[in-house]
């Protein structure tokens, strides 16, 4: 049979007592005891991480240019470029020609490998249709993307 005991669970002396098993009140407080926020730097001034965090890279927002070629007889635009994504010419490689030359001349508007050319001549929407504007007229005013 089961036999009921009245047992009444020890509690360890107020010294040993472990943490969450006392309840601190305002008559305990010693009169020499300051709160630990006082003991404290300001806020402003105090440094409240635990660890040093890598702060995030900046959002770069796609950048975006006009550069003007114009062909000559035997001269070639020396760039290669993807049409995959059927919108847009994007530089795959830039060789010797009026782009690597445009580079030199103006590197604050650099064409690189990546970028995209979003419109030539006012056409725009349609890979196969740049490209066949880039072979067909001798004055070519691109829109270049970076970052979208």
């Amino acid at each position: 049979w089961l036999k009921r005991s009245s047992f009444t669970p020890r509690v360890p002396a107020p010294t040993q007592r472990a943490m969450g098993q006392v309840c601190c009140a305002a008559s305990e407080v010693k009169t020499n005891q300051k709160d630990i926020v006082d003991q404290q730097a300001p806020l402003a001034t105090r440094n409240t991480a635990t660890e040093e965090v890598a702060p995030a890279a900046p959002q770069v927002a796609p950048k975006e240019w006009h550069i003007t070629l114009k062909k000559v007889e035997g001269s070639k635009l020396g760039i290669d470029v993807d049409l995959s994504d059927d919108k847009t010419l994007v530089v795959d490689a830039i060789n010797d020609g009026l782009v690597k030359n445009w580079n030199q001349a103006n590197p604050d508007k650099e064409v690189k490998v990546g970028d995209r050319i979003v419109e030539i001549n006012g056409k725009k929407g349609d890979a196969s249709q740049l490209a066949a504007v880039c072979g067909n007229d001798s004055i070519l005013e691109m829109l270049v993307t970076r970052g979208a």
